[in-house]
């Protein structure tokens, strides 16, 4: 594998094929697709090593070839391997590292022992520059799930310096400031992730028969559903139906049931499950708002998603978008019960042109995101600078 190219190899537990673990695989996929696609950086070559397991799944996933390095099909200077659970070794480790040669280390994660920890300690005995993307780790509503063995680590690592030499990606000022708190003292770049350059507005759905959301994600109490559907089962509808559709892996079923028995003559929820990227086009077709109540949110990939199909989005003021609601793009709204009932009331009343007229001002708010040539510059320098 040597090569006058600079050569980033990029650890990361979940690729795809996978789709579970949500927003990290859509970050280090666009980005990694970015960098890549329409001929651009010639002079950069990517080496993903991923886990040969979606998340939470014991059984590798199909279609995948353990232990060879594969080309990423069409996008040419991107080769992918992905490894069964004997080689997240640190051995292993060392085994790549003498094989790819790398310039470049680009960690995909924060917390992971296989994936960040062990590629850290050898990227550092062969002098490799390493990189790290937190993916929102360390946002302060991440930090409230296992809080005690979070701050442990977090304790450990400022004391013992695990991450002398790392420099770290952030994806926005505010990533930026987190990682200056909890990891004083490091060079961080600051560039905004991609999201999917292929979406396509869709039709506006028929408001006749019901109001749509769609809650898109991990199925866990940082997203907040409960929330969001406590404050509509317990709302006067005038006669409307509203649907609520949970698409995404469930990680606390008690807390999917107790969103679930919410269920009313006015309020439908179902859940449907996991659904790849792919067929996220279906999911969105029947779609009139995402809803995303999150008390944590570092980018939001659902959100940048669903602006793609032409669906405006009900957000938490805990995510990065803010000033949303005068550009059309949809609405964002503290955390206060009364708001929120205030918004569902002046939403059930919208119509079908207000939608078409939000749907192009969402689809034309993707379109300035994916393509901007600026982002695409500051992704680049964190590979390219010294």
């Amino acid at each position: 594998m040597d090569s006058d190219k600079t050569r980033i190899l990029v650890s990361t537990e979940w690729f795809p094929p996978a789709f579970k673990a949500g927003g990290p695989i859509r970050s280090i996929y666009n980005l990694i697709l970015a960098m890549k696609s329409n001929g651009g950086n010639p002079d950069l070559e990517f080496f993903v090593l991923s886990g040969a397991y979606d998340l939470g799944e014991e059984e590798k996933m199909e279609g995948v070839n353990e232990g060879v390095w594969s080309h990423l099909q069409g996008v040419s200077g991107v080769q992918v391997r992905y490894e069964n659970r004997l080689n997240w070794r640190k051995s292993h480790w060392k085994h790549v590292f003498d094989e790819v040669k790398p310039d470049v280390l680009y960690l995909n994660s924060l917390f992971s022992r296989a994936f960040t920890l062990r590629p850290l300690q050898v990227a550092r005995s062969k002098g490799v520059k390493t990189v790290l993307a937190p993916r929102g780790m360390l946002g302060a509503g991440a930090l409230e799930i296992k809080p005690l063995k979070k701050f442990i680590f977090l304790s450990l690592a400022r004391n013992l310096d695990f991450f002398r030499g790392v420099e770290f990606h952030a994806s926005t000022e505010e990533e930026v400031r987190d990682v200056k708190m909890h990891i004083p003292g490091k060079k961080v770049f600051v560039a905004r992730n991609f999201s999917d350059p292929t979406l396509k507005t869709l039709p506006t759905t028929n408001l006749s028969e019901s109001l749509n959301f769609l809650c898109l994600g991990r199925v866990h109490p940082i997203k907040n559903l409960l929330f969001a559907v406590e404050i509509l089962s317990k709302m006067n509808m005038n006669g409307r139906k509203v649907c609520v559709n949970i698409v995404g892996p469930s990680e606390d079923e008690h807390y999917l049931n107790s969103i679930l028995r919410l269920s009313n003559s006015s309020l439908e929820i179902t859940y449907s499950g996991s659904v790849p990227h792919q067929g996220l086009h279906e999911v969105f077709s029947n779609t009139h708002f995402l809803l995303m109540p999150t008390t944590h949110e570092n980018y939001g990939h659902a959100i940048i998603e669903a602006w793609g199909f032409g669906r405006p989005v009900l957000l938490s003021d805990k995510t990065p978008w803010r000033d949303i609601q005068k550009k059309g793009l949809g609405y964002c709204t503290p955390l206060i019960p009364g708001l929120w009932e205030a918004v569902f009331k002046e939403i059930l009343l919208v119509s079908k042109p207000d939608l078409k007229n939000m749907s192009a001002k969402c689809n034309a708010h993707y379109q300035e995101l994916v393509f901007d040539p600026e982002n695409l510059k500051a992704n680049r320098v964190i590979f390219t600078s010294n």
